[in-house]
């Protein structure tokens, strides 16, 4: 959900056009996306487009209020005929109803299947005749109700971007203003009220259990996930559509199951903490520009509020480049909640951190001395970098884990909001009530992937899959605590990340394609729908490429690499002196056409008295000029590709200096040829 509390799917690219072309496209794509089984329950966007053109042409489209009225006259007056305002609301709300009822009685019925499903599991388990007839009719019927709550996560998209893009053309033309309006509806509709997530934890668990991985949703801290000291591992971050969050969630629990550390019956947990930096903001700039070193500290809990004597978490991540031979690394230790502020303002010694964790008896002296170093460590940042609370973050986190194994997780933060964080002396956290302008709702979900593979271990081939669905978008390096400072501290925060002016540019709608439903164990009739998915896609709008650029596809298209070869998971992440090293290439290309360009002017002014070599110099300036030309037109390539992120490369050039090479050996073969058969002209024997 964007800030505003919509779906911003619906202000894609070609949906938020003027022109009627557009309007036209997006009701193809409503057709083409339709799901024959459910064509009823859409809204019936031509019905509405026709509604809008009957009330333009009789007039109806224009106000009708006054600026006042009387309680002393009656409401017969002669009226336009077609549908008017009233007609229109009406009719919407009859649309948006239609859309509700079918959402919530299919989801429950998918509920209810998967109880069913599960209860049928333990039935047999507990006879003791689970076949593997049974295990695979089981298997079928997850998928089947997999499959279709991806069909209901698309319907519910699909319907409310047709409602919200004819609200809009409504907007365009009439002067009653209905967008607003029924944006606040839909809030209170059971499209954003109603949601499944225990349907998405079933699946999960009866996917566990088949799997041999009983869940166990019990609050027991992993040592990798909510507990624990310290690790090593490999994390990609990736944002998600809104529209494909339900898709990822089933693409990943087929292989790992939802792995729960708070009690709730849903398939998410409440994910809390709170940032420290000082007036500077020095953590934020070392964490902005990935200094080697780089630290960040927070505070963390799981589920609700701490209170009474409940565990929160002091964290130390730091920052350091593989290259260096270091890594990444993440720190952390727990205390009581009552006794966090007694260690944030000196009053608690590492010793005594120590002692607290010696309590418990699952510690070994490792951890109990690492734990120990930690505190030491944190107690000297607050002292001597003056930090205190900055900034609070919230998402609701889908953990998907095997219990045990720690090689390849995943976790799906969705609801993702950051607040400032103002408290004031001897607090730890504020609980009083903020401003719109302290918080900032992201509109993304993020996904993380983590892997700790030892030695030669190769991806698992699911998570390529998913990497390569076109679902996912990679952000290098991104971070909640940066992003949030940059948002809600404009002023402090000049330099911001390279994602910043991102977040709010969104994908074109996805289009229904089949899928290789063979591969899952599917087996599904012609007629039944697919799977929505998505087709690569590239994610950001792409600049037109300037008339040099088409030009220099004349002399470059050997060099474009195919479709096949594009990268569809991610953008490049381009520093700012990859833009000075390609202004520098193309000096160095600037000043090589220079050198030419003077001998051949050198050239051609002597070719007076030696009219012999005046084709040498006509011959040289010709090059010199096809030089600057093809060292501008790659100049403009490179550039418009790194504007635009995009992974098209290579950025090399292997054409260029091959060329230039050649040209020249075969301008000195030439030369000595030439000087040869002139010396032996001069001394009268035969020229070679």
């Amino acid at each position: 959900r964007a800030q505003g509390g919509r779906p911003w799917s619906v202000s894609a690219p070609g949906q938020g056009s003027r022109s009627a072309g557009r309007m036209v496209a997006f009701g193809e794509h409503i057709k083409r996306n339709k799901l024959a089984k459910w064509q009823e329950h859409y809204p019936d966007y031509e019905a509405l487009k026709v509604m809008l053109t009957e009330m333009v042409k009789t007039g109806q489209h224009r106000g009708q209020a006054g600026t006042s009225l009387s309680i002393a006259g009656t409401s017969l007056r002669i009226k336009a005929s077609g549908p008017d305002e009233a007609a229109f609301e009406a009719e919407i709300d009859k649309q948006l109803d239609k859309v509700c009822k079918h959402y919530v009685a299919t989801g429950t019925m998918y509920s209810n299947r998967v109880r069913a499903i599960d209860a049928f599991y333990e039935e047999q388990v507990a006879k003791g005749e689970l076949s593997q007839e049974d295990d695979q009719r089981i298997r079928r019927q997850l998928e089947e109700v997999t499959t279709e709550m991806c069909h209901l996560d698309a319907f519910v998209n699909l319907s409310y971007c047709a409602l919200m893009k004819i609200l809009k053309k409504h907007d365009k033309i009439c002067e009653t203003q209905l967008r607003g309006v029924y944006s606040v509806k839909m809030n209170q509709s059971a499209i954003y009220q109603v949601k499944f997530p225990v349907t998405i934890l079933g699946l999960s668990n009866i996917y566990a259990k088949l799997n041999g991985r009983a869940p166990d949703t019990e609050a027991q801290f992993d040592p990798n996930q909510a507990g624990g000291t310290s690790f090593v591992r490999k994390t990609t971050k990736y944002w998600v559509h809104s529209r494909d969050i339900t898709s990822v969630k089933c693409a990943i629990l087929r292989h790992l199951p939802v792995y729960k550390f708070t009690l709730n019956e849903v398939d998410s947990d409440r994910v809390t903490s709170i940032y420290f930096d000082n007036d500077n903001l020095d953590l934020y700039r070392g964490r902005l520009h990935k200094t080697p070193g780089a630290i960040a500290l927070r505070l963390r809990w799981y589920g609700d509020d701490p209170k009474d004597g409940s565990d929160v978490f002091v964290e130390r991540k730091v920052h350091n480049e593989a290259w260096y031979g270091e890594e990444s690394r993440k720190e952390r230790f727990s205390l009581p909640e009552n006794r966090i502020q007694d260690f944030l303002d000196g009053r608690m010694s590492p010793a005594q951190v120590r002692a607290l964790l010696a309590e418990n008896k699952k510690n070994s002296k490792e951890v109990l001395d690492a734990g120990y170093s930690l505190a030491e460590e944190v107690l000297g940042h607050l002292r001597h970098k003056k930090l205190k609370p900055m900034l609070r973050t919230q998402y609701m986190r889908t953990a998907f884990q095997k219990k045990g194994d720690a090689r390849v997780r995943s976790s799906l933060d969705t609801e993702l909001c950051m607040a400032m964080e103002p408290v004031g002396p001897g607090e730890w956290r504020y609980q009083g009530d903020l401003r719109t302008d302290q918080i900032c709702h992201f509109p993304h979900a993020v996904l993380e992937v983590k892997l700790q593979l030892a030695g030669e271990q190769a991806t698992p081939e699911w998570v390529n899959e998913l990497v390569e669905s076109g679902m996912l978008v990679e952000v290098n390096k991104f971070g909640k605590f940066v992003h949030g400072l940059a948002v809600l501290e404009p002023e402090k925060t000049k330099e911001k990340p390279y994602w910043f002016h991102e977040v709010d540019i969104d994908p074109p709608p996805a289009e229904m394609k089949p899928t290789d439903n063979a591969r899952a164990g599917i087996e599904l009739n012609r007629d039944q729908p697919t799977v929505p998915t998505t087709a690569p896609r590239p994610v950001y709008r792409q600049a037109e490429p300037s008339y040099l650029e088409k030009l220099g596809r004349l002399f470059l298209r050997w060099s474009v690499p195919r479709q096949a070869q594009k990268i569809i998971h991610g953008k490049l992440v381009i520093e700012p002196k990859v833009y000075f090293a390609n202004e520098r290439t193309f000096l160095v290309w600037s000043s090589l056409c220079v050198q030419l360009g003077s001998i051949a002017i050198g050239i051609l002014a002597i070719s007076f008295h030696r009219p012999n070599i005046l084709h040498v110099g006509i011959l040289l300036g010709v090059l010199t000029t096809i030089f600057f030309l093809y060292a501008l037109t790659l100049f403009h390539r490179r550039a418009h590709g790194l504007r635009t992120r995009s992974p098209d490369g290579p950025y090399d050039d292997r054409f260029g200096p091959t060329m230039v090479a050649a040209i020249l050996l075969v301008a000195l073969v030439c030369n000595a040829v030439i000087s040869i058969n002139q010396s032996l002209a001069s001394s009268g024997l035969p020229a070679s």
